[in-house]
């Protein structure tokens, strides 16, 4: 299959197409930048598609830094205006792929507490679920020229960049801790198998909708923040305080102090089988494994 990516030099992307390119696909990279091979990605022109089979659609500004109104302006427009100029591409294009994988965020459901939510379950309410209903809006308009579409809810990914790069440091340095309670739940997956849902989703046209791609069993940040403390051989004996979060973070601190109690139903049902299944898997791979 001729698969195209956005955001496919980005953390996510790199895995993403190593692993479609292992099974046998061709790859067609998008870049914001004028980079040499790659077709441009636009967010104020419809993007060229021609070719392409199935899309993989991850493009979209970090949310990571302070949450600033500028900040959140550029969150909301580079999902929702991105994700628009691809499905005009597709709407142009003389003949359409036949599936697109449009990730999503597990902010959808917004803070779930200690409930147990599925792909089932509602919408939240705050920023980035907000963000995640309109960025999903707009990739359900694919549909209408026949497309496939999978929304990809991804969750705290754990790999070598991303926010691990920023995490592993800390704790290595014997300087980490959990944050607030602790009590808040974290729902996290590999990089590695993340990428491998999305071929999954790619490759299997049984699949549609809604896919949360997390790992079976959740974990309290206190609880992931002894993990990672015993992966990296260090103590975790400087906690966070909640109000220390807020007042450094503003609105940013939700992303740590929020809880996030997801399951991915669908994956388990198809039997999907995990390379990390748990965050202690998956946390010895990130620190132990050279390269």
């Amino acid at each position: 299959m001729i698969i195209g990516i956005t955001g496919g030099t980005g953390f996510i992307g790199e895995v993403a197409a190593r692993q479609l390119r292992e099974r046998g696909d061709e790859v067609i990279l998008f870049s914001r930048r004028e980079l040499m091979g790659m077709r441009r990605y636009s967010l104020s022109k419809p993007l060229d598609i021609s070719g392409c089979e199935g899309i993989v659609h991850l493009a979209g500004e970090s949310i990571v830094g302070l949450w600033t109104q500028e900040k959140r302006r550029k969150i909301l427009e580079s999902r929702v205006e991105g994700t628009r100029r691809l499905v005009e591409g597709i709407a142009e294009a003389s003949v359409k792929p036949r599936v697109l994988v449009s990730a999503s965020a597990i902010g959808f459901y917004g803070n779930t507490g200690d409930r147990i939510t599925d792909e089932a379950s509602p919408a939240g309410t705050g920023f980035l679920s907000g963000v995640a209903q309109a960025w999903e809006e707009e990739a359900l308009k694919a549909e209408a020229f026949g497309v496939r579409v999978v929304r990809i809810r991804i969750g705290f990914v754990l790999g070598r960049g991303g926010a691990m790069r920023l995490i592993g440091p800390v704790f290595r340095a014997g300087l980490g801790g959990r944050l607030g309670s602790g009590r808040q739940w974290m729902s996290c997956i590999a990089v590695e198998d993340l990428a491998s849902m999305i071929g999954e989703s790619l490759h299997n046209e049984t699949i549609n909708g809604p896919m949360n791609a997390v790992m079976p069993s959740p974990v309290t940040n206190a609880e992931f923040t002894q993990i990672l403390a015993r992966v990296v051989h260090r103590p975790a004996m400087l906690p966070v305080p909640a109000w220390s979060s807020r007042l450094l973070l503003g609105d940013l601190s939700s992303l740590l102090l929020d809880s996030q109690r997801i399951v991915p139903a669908r994956f388990t049902k198809l039997g999907y089988a995990y390379q990390s299944p748990t965050v202690q898997d998956a946390l010895e791979r990130v620190f132990r494994l050279p390269g």
